[in-house]
């Protein structure tokens, strides 16, 4: 089962050493994945980020009454519900809405990574440099916007920060953005985000590792969904 997500020790180990991204697994990933989706989870697209204790990440971590307990589920709802900021900033957790400015899309992904100076997930970061972190999206970051490192708001740049964190980390996508389905577009920028941080394809069954020995999973990229068209 090369590329899922493995609890024993030697699997631990493996994934560890044909990682391409530098960082400890977070091999707790499927269920801080569902509380996180089942307690701040919205309908439509949305970006979330973590950094916790690293215990919560091992695989004998349990995610208790303490797990994100500063950052209540009705605070977030507080903020986003909020039309001009659509954002929220707390003590273990960032979590984001796209915005429309000047008739200009801002992705959720671009809003915590990129949208200021110091970035949201960056100030996150500095608040525990050994921390397990995960930053977690509904959708596939777009190829033509975000993922594609000469995109118009690209994030790829921004997920360098990544790489100068000591504890745990994973990058999360639930599902593939429809239009990049099967494409080799999609399929390169998958290696660039797992240059910076482990790539992960976590629904509603399992967490998979979208990047083993610099190969990519064929889960992780989809089939393309542009059938030929019939006269």
């Amino acid at each position: 089962m090369a590329g899922y997500v493995c609890f024993g020790a030697l699997g631990f180990v493996l994934l560890f050493l044909l990682s391409t991204a530098s960082g400890a697994e977070v091999t707790n990933l499927k269920n801080i994945i569902d509380h996180l989706q089942n307690t701040y989870g919205v309908n439509g697209q949305y970006a979330l980020g973590i950094n916790v204790l690293d215990t919560y990440c091992t695989s004998d971590g349990q995610i208790d009454q303490n797990f994100l307990s500063q950052d209540e589920a009705i605070q977030v709802e507080n903020d986003i519900k909020d039309k001009k900021k659509r954002i929220y900033f707390g003590k273990e957790l960032v979590f984001a809405l796209p915005k429309t400015v000047k008739r200009v899309a801002i992705h959720s992904e671009y809003r915590l990574l990129r949208d200021s100076d110091p970035s949201p997930m960056q100030n996150l970061l500095n608040k525990r440099g050994n921390g397990c972190t995960v930053f977690f999206t509904l959708n596939s970051p777009c190829v033509y916007t975000c993922s594609t490192p000469e995109g118009p708001r690209s994030i790829i740049s921004a997920l360098d920060m990544f790489k100068n964190h000591n504890g745990p980390k994973a990058f999360v996508f639930n599902r593939i953005w429809p239009p990049d389905m099967g494409t080799t577009e999609w399929k390169d920028n998958i290696l660039q985000i797992e240059e910076r941080i482990p790539v992960y394809l976590c629904d509603n069954s399992e967490c998979i590792r979208c990047v083993i020995n610099n190969v990519v999973n064929t889960q992780c990229v989809g089939q393309s969904t542009n059938a030929p068209k019939v006269d």
